[in-house]
């Protein structure tokens, strides 16, 4: 019994050292495969760590971003001193946060687009110390334009473009490791299962192990969370059935409840009917695993908040098992955003109710603004004008007017000019200044003109000029007119005289003037002259010039005359025909002196002094007649 026991006994201890032994291979297996997962599991919780703290640093220079802009812009447009210390402080940090993200990023595949959000946070801090500065030297108009020009709203699109890809391509790799954990956790449970069915004593092992990475991972979710509950933005997570299982200390706060307490609510519990009925539409394109981004607004305890909002799907295996959401409160943005635009309102409203042209042409010379005068001077719609070049808008003939103009603004230059055009068959007399529009780099993106209509003022002065230059009583020129007209008559007898032409000063009056008026009242008296101007005006030549001196002494200049004794001629004329004139039934005689000069060195003064000795001579031989001077030369009688 003993020999046949033996060898059963034998058997068995062998057996069970195969066992043994093939547990322990099993359990070494098991040990070094556990032992693998257990160091990539470590390495994703370190890069998931990374990722947090480059997503922490990235939501902070957002937010910094947005600051500066929004104070910026608040402070422009309201001039409210409040709105520009949030923009400093934020401007102060902007530097300091790019620079955290740069070091805390070394993802090479990032490099590229890190370098472009520094360059555009640096193009960004230039704009909008560049608008400030505008502003503090008085230039408002200039700094707010800049503000809402193009280029900026592009630089800033792109900068959230470019940390909306980064930010979603880390929460992306987040997703992945934390999936990647998750397959992962589930596997160690299934070996160490295994290895507990095959020996106690390396499933006593294997559990102190997973103990160690269960601390591991508790430390880990507990840092994840402590990083959430920092962030200033709502952050959560909800299942496939659209049920809370996370939400951050920002979501407790913006909803005044403990955030555990909601954990296990629905959107329509925790938003609200109307505001859930908002978003069901992206919770649906989210769950079929699109992620979705928009703004949404919520009354919460009467204050209404508006929030930005993305939905990121979680996927497993590429099953959607439900989402995670992230809100921006954007309500003091809205809030700008709402006195800006309440600002713009009230700008046009102004514009379009000034009586000014005014438009923007683009560097391409198309129409980009216009005012409500378009309507009236133009006839034209202003919105359909909008986008066309302005050939085709006001005509080539008017755009040529001003070809010169355009091109000095579009270079760079302030210009300011009058120029004349018909408009709807109006002529209007306009007075413009084009104001160039320079970027940042100089280059002039486009003009603002400005067109004042100056044709009641233009009609006005050229009234004042003939009131000024005009006798109001015959309408004949006065002394002012006259003795500009006699310079330029000697001026030109200078010429003349090589030809022998001569030159003759007419002095006239009416005789005994002031007994008619004395005898007939004054309106006779206007009567007289005004028909003795117009005696005169007949019987001189178109070329010739008179005028009323005084009273009723009127003038006469007579030029290119072949000899002197055509004045005389022109005098007799004179003579008989106030004879006939009989203005008002009063008959009249006049008295003319004659000053003749055959060449142009000739003083006026002297010429007026011989002209009115001439007419001392006629009274003296008895009026109604005339007598002639040469200068120089003797005395010639008539």
């Amino acid at each position: 019994m003993r020999s046949s026991a033996e060898p059963i006994h034998r058997t068995r201890l062998g057996r069970g050292v195969g066992l043994l032994m093939a547990a322990l291979l099993a359990m070494a297996a098991i040990v070094a495969l556990l032992a693998v997962r257990a160091r990539a599991t470590l390495d994703d919780l370190r890069r998931a760590d990374r990722i947090n703290t480059v997503l922490s640093a990235m939501v902070l220079l957002t937010e910094d971003l947005l600051n500066a802009e929004t104070g910026q812009r608040g402070y422009l447009l309201t001039q409210r001193a409040s709105y520009l210390q949030p923009y400093r402080d934020a401007v102060r940090n902007l530097d300091r946060r790019v620079e955290e993200v740069l070091a805390r990023d070394e993802e090479a595949a990032h490099a590229a687009r890190l370098a472009r959000v520094r360059e555009l946070v640096q193009l960004k801090m230039t704009e909008m110390n560049q608008t400030i500065r505008l502003n503090d030297s008085g230039r408002h108009e200039e700094a707010l334009e800049l503000v809402l020009g193009d280029q900026g709203l592009h630089h800033m699109d792109e900068l959230r473009d470019l940390l909306g890809e980064l930010t979603s391509s880390l929460r992306a790799e987040r997703a992945a490791i934390s999936e990647r954990l998750s397959r992962e956790a589930g596997f160690t449970e299934l070996l160490m299962l295994a290895g507990l069915a095959m020996l106690a004593l390396f499933t006593v092992l294997a559990t102190s192990q997973v103990l160690l990475r269960s601390r591991d991972l508790l430390r880990t979710q507990k840092r994840l969370r402590g990083i959430a509950d920092n962030v200033p933005a709502l952050i959560s997570h909800y299942d496939a059935k659209g049920r809370l299982r996370f939400a951050n200390a920002e979501v407790g706060r913006v909803f005044h409840t403990d955030p555990g307490s909601l954990v296990g609510k629905t959107l329509d519990e925790l938003r609200g009917a109307e505001s859930a009925g908002q978003m069901q539409p992206f919770v649906e394109r989210v769950l079929k695993g699109e992620a979705v981004a928009f703004d949404v607004e919520q009354i919460i305890r009467g204050e209404t908040l508006h929030f930005h909002q993305s939905f990121v799907p979680e996927l497993a295996g590429g099953r959607v098992e439900g989402f995670y959401a992230c809100s921006m409160d954007i309500t003091e943005r809205k809030r700008a955003e709402t006195v800006i635009a309440a600002s713009e309102r009230r700008m046009k409203a102004i514009t379009d109710n000034l009586p000014v042209f005014i438009t923007y042409i683009d560097a391409e010379r198309k129409l980009r603004y216009t005012n409500e005068t378009m309507r009236s001077w133009f006839g034209l719609d202003p919105q359909a004008a909008l986008g066309l070049h302005i050939d085709d808008v006001f005509g080539v003939a008017s755009t040529s007017q001003r070809s010169a103009q355009l091109a000095l603004a579009l270079g760079g230059e302030r210009v300011e000019f009058e120029v004349t055009s018909t408009m709807l068959g109006k002529q209007r007399h306009l007075r413009s200044i084009y104001v160039p529009d320079a970027g940042p780099d100089g280059r002039v993106l486009g003009i603002f003109t400005l067109s004042i209509d100056v044709t009641v003022m233009k009609q006005a002065e050229a009234q004042l000029a003939r009131l000024a230059s005009s006798d109001a009583l015959t309408g004949l020129p006065n002394r002012r007119e006259f003795d500009q007209a006699l310079d330029g008559a000697l001026a030109r007898q200078r010429r003349h005289m090589r030809e022998g032409r001569v030159l003759a000063l007419l002095f006239l009056d009416v005789d005994r003037f002031k007994s008619i008026n004395d005898t007939h009242g004054h309106g006779v008296g206007d009567t007289v002259l005004r028909d003795f101007a117009a005696v005169l005006r007949r019987a001189v030549r178109g070329s010739d010039h008179v005028a009323r001196i005084a009273g009723d002494e009127f003038v006469a200049v007579l030029e290119g005359l072949n000899r002197p004794e055509e004045a005389e001629q022109v005098a007799a004329k004179i003579i008989e025909a106030v004879r006939a004139a009989r203005p008002a039934g009063v008959a009249i005689t006049a008295s003319i002196g004659i000053a003749s000069v055959a060449d142009g060195d000739v003083p006026a003064a002297e010429l007026i002094a011989l002209a009115d000795r001439a007419l001392y001579q006629a009274k003296h031989q008895g009026r109604d007649g005339w007598a002639a001077l040469g200068w120089p030369g003797p005395d010639q009688r008539r």
